[in-house]
């Protein structure tokens, strides 16, 4: 299956860029910038195709952020979609041929925004993650994980990546470029004389990434990151009587998942009366 992050361009008209978008070999497009306001979402959504696109945009209304998913492919459909007031996170759960999937589409403060801001941005980014699906995590981070390899040149400058990290450890995310090509270093943002690498896919251990590579962008300074992927399904199971797989108790993941778990549960917990967290 073929995904792409891709920068929007507020320069061109959206019947221009929704015309090369459906020139390309490519299923999902998953959209950043797209500098919308909210009563473009039901035009674009139309021409685009019904049913066939979803937008997020700033609801300030003043045409900053925006983010999108477009379907290229007859047989992928929404299933439902959310997303934030900010217009920089938007979600959905997509019908395939064999399964369901999940992912998740970000648009991140930059770098030049207070550290708290971004930090509390990539926490927030968990409500939108837990899925029983498997799951994608895409977008323009605006920031990269080791600046060493993703910036050129190269930096010891810090991005304050710890709560994406964190986030990424703890729902078992691997960065899909690093997973096919190691430490091949590769950008898909050019400012002056600089490149960086912050356009990026995460994917969960169920999905495993068959390629990856970039296509230039219509007229931007982002390139589109386009990768292939492979989704293991859940076998089916039989008429027998289900029993919990204890052994799932000793995983690290699976431990850490249930631990933010139970301390997310106790935030919720007093509006619910007949429940008591001990």
């Amino acid at each position: 299956m073929p995904l792409s992050t891709a920068p929007a361009s507020p320069a061109r008209r959206a019947a221009e860029q929704f015309e090369h978008l459906r020139s390309l070999d490519i299923q999902i497009y998953c959209l950043q910038e797209t500098h919308s306001i909210i009563g473009d979402e039901n035009k674009w959504a139309a021409e685009w195709g019904q049913k066939r696109a979803c937008f997020f945009s700033n609801h300030r209304n003043d045409r900053t952020n925006g983010v999108a998913f477009l379907l290229n492919h007859p047989n992928l459909d929404f299933i439902n979609w959310n997303g934030d007031q900010n217009g920089r996170v938007i979600t959905a759960d997509f019908n395939t041929p064999t399964t369901t999937i999940h992912i998740v589409n970000i648009y991140a403060p930059q770098c030049g925004r207070p550290v708290r801001e971004r930090s509390l941005f990539f926490d927030s980014i968990c409500l939108y993650l837990f899925s029983p699906h498997p799951t994608i995590l895409s977008g323009d981070f605006n920031c990269v994980e080791n600046p060493t390899l993703d910036r050129d040149p190269p930096t010891d400058r810090k991005d304050h990546t710890s709560t994406l990290r964190e986030l990424r450890e703890t729902f078992g995310l691997r960065d899909t470029f690093r997973t096919i090509h190691g430490n091949t270093r590769l950008f898909t943002r050019r400012q002056g004389l600089s490149q960086s690498r912050i356009d990026r896919f995460y994917a969960c251990g169920k999905i495993s990434p068959l390629s990856e590579q970039t296509l230039p962008g219509l007229a931007s300074d982002h390139d589109m990151v386009v990768i292939e992927v492979n989704i293991t399904t859940t076998p089916r199971h039989g008429k027998g009587q289900w029993m919990n797989n204890v052994a799932s108790y000793s995983d690290p993941t699976f431990k850490t998942w249930l631990q933010y778990k139970w301390n997310q549960w106790r935030t919720l917990q007093p509006y619910f009366f007949e429940t008591k967290a001990d």
